[in-house]
């Protein structure tokens, strides 16, 4: 059976169904009327669970790539509070199961100048790919991951503007993963001395008497203050004058330092500067850069800029300017520290006010991974082009965003691809990607029949959430051929098209 063209015909016939719902959403817009199914879980949500279940259902989504019946049944004997704390604490979490698997990815971390050595580099990208999609679906450390690769969409860099293929690995071990979960000072300072960063942004053209703006620019709008955070031009002149001689190694003879940090003295611009009414003395040299790191992080723009950009991803598109506010002081009163600004977000607010948010395609593709306990056996081969292919496909590769925004994280930018998602599905639940096994027999376990398949498909993947119009709609499929292991298939694919999974 064309699971593409059931798939797209009962939608639409849910669709129809759904058109006498006078309820206009953010949801509708998602694969045209078939989106009141999302406002049919909420309401499901809302009377299927008591308050505080809800609330920690909440938690689960927010905090992790993918709900799953593990991580609620933690939250659930730990408390909501105590279950926060325990993911705000990622080394105090055993980790050591993900940590054999990426055992045979070598290339993490690697030295530029090694990587440069490499015959073909295209190896240590590609198992920095893959080491993005393993983390998200397996660690432990489910909020540092989250956080890891929030902080790579704010610290864009494209991996094939110019030399990153070979600077990114090293960039992403000792700049991104380090700085996570720690003080935002530090991880902007990790980023404005990192090579790949300066390459990326054009950084070792800027030179006294010939500035180049262009990091400079970024630094100030997408880094920390935001594009309507109170600097001017000249303040962007200013910051770009004392970032003149801030560069890297730049040649195959400067041996293993090569793309690391160097600051250039004879390129620096030594004259005295003013950024944001700060006064820079003349005289002084890689200094100046320095206190444009603490004059930025220290800024009540960049607080409120970063506990927004905070806000939207864990709590929702528009969080409330109640909470921003909190947060923001949260930023100003602990000097940007990150857990805390992580810990108000959960806490100040009743988690149910929350909207939900629509699952980006690397969101959707790791949390598929996880409700069917998909087994990613990359040993012996350390890459899964298929799978690479798929994110491709969907509009997400990880680090192959080429403008310095980072990915959107707006549902109007993602909900134009749903064929991609449900091809997704489809491949992912007929064992089409390489080196991904989803045993559905182990799913099933000793349901057979189409009741007891659908429960088993609304406990493990939606934990009981599923509408009541989905769930008649997989029931009706999979009572066409209960005994078939492709229904079965199907089924979970199904399942992963709905639109109810499109969110969390």
């Amino acid at each position: 059976m064309d699971v593409g063209r059931a798939l797209i015909g009962k939608l639409a016939e849910l669709d129809r169904a759904s058109r006498s719902d006078s309820i206009l959403s953010r949801r509708r817009l998602l694969f045209g009327g078939a989106a009141a199914l999302g406002a049919l879980a909420g309401r499901a949500k809302e009377a299927n669970a008591a308050p505080s279940q809800a609330q920690l259902r909440f938690l689960v989504d927010r905090l992790t790539f993918g709900w799953t019946q593990e991580e609620q049944t933690l939250a659930e004997s730990l408390g909501y509070h105590q279950y926060l704390e325990h993911h705000l604490n990622p080394s105090g979490i055993d980790d050591s199961a993900l940590a054999n698997r990426l055992s045979s990815y070598q290339y993490l971390g690697l030295l530029p100048y090694l990587a440069h050595l490499l015959v073909n580099v295209s190896l240590a990208y590609y198992q920095l790919y893959e080491a993005a999609v393993l983390r998200a679906t397996y660690s432990k450390r489910q909020l540092y991951e989250k956080m890891v690769e929030f902080w790579s969409d704010h610290f864009n860099i494209f991996l094939f503007m110019g030399d990153c293929a070979w600077v990114k690995n090293w960039e992403d071990e000792h700049v991104i993963r380090p700085h996570a979960m720690g003080k935002f000072r530090d991880l902007l300072s990790a980023s404005m001395h990192s090579g790949c960063m300066l390459h990326y942004l054009n950084n070792e053209l800027s030179v006294v008497g010939n500035q180049n703006e262009n990091y400079a620019r970024e630094l100030l709008e997408l880094h920390t203050m935001g594009v309507d955070g109170g600097y001017t031009q000249q303040d962007v002149v200013e910051v770009a004058r004392c970032l003149t001689g801030w560069s890297f190694y730049r040649y195959y003879s400067d041996g293993p330092l090569i793309k690391m940090f160097r600051f250039v003295p004879q390129n620096h611009d030594y004259g005295p500067k003013t950024v944001l009414g700060h006064a820079i003395p003349a005289g002084q040299g890689i200094e100046d850069g320095e206190m444009v790191c603490n004059i930025l992080a220290s800024h009540p723009s960049t607080a409120r800029f970063i506990s927004t950009k905070l806000c939207k991803k864990f709590w929702s598109e528009n969080p409330p300017s109640s909470l921003v506010d909190a947060v923001t002081a949260t930023y100003l009163a602990t000097d940007g520290d990150i857990k805390s600004m992580l810990r108000t977000i959960f806490t100040t607010l009743d988690p149910l006010t929350a909207d939900p948010k629509f699952k980006r395609p690397f969101d959707l593709a790791v949390s598929s991974l996880r409700v069917t306990n998909a087994n990613y056996d990359s040993t012996g081969n350390p890459v899964s082009q298929a799978m690479l292919d798929q994110l491709i496909s969907m509009g997400q590769l990880p680090f192959n965003w080429a403008p310095p925004d980072g990915y959107p994280d707006r549902m109007d930018f993602w909900v134009g691809l749903p064929l991609a998602r449900w091809n997704y599905g489809a491949a992912l639940l007929n064992n089409q990607i390489q080196s991904v096994i989803v045993d559905v027999n182990q799913f099933f376990g000793n349901a057979t029949t189409a009741d007891a398949m659908v429960n088993r498909i609304n406990l493990k993947m939606f934990g009981g959430l599923l509408s009541s119009e989905e769930r008649l709609l997989i029931r009706d499929y999979l009572a066409t051929n209960p005994g078939s292991e492709t229904t079965r298939r199907e089924a979970i694919s199904l399942a992963i098209a709905a639109p109810t999974f499109q969110w969390y």
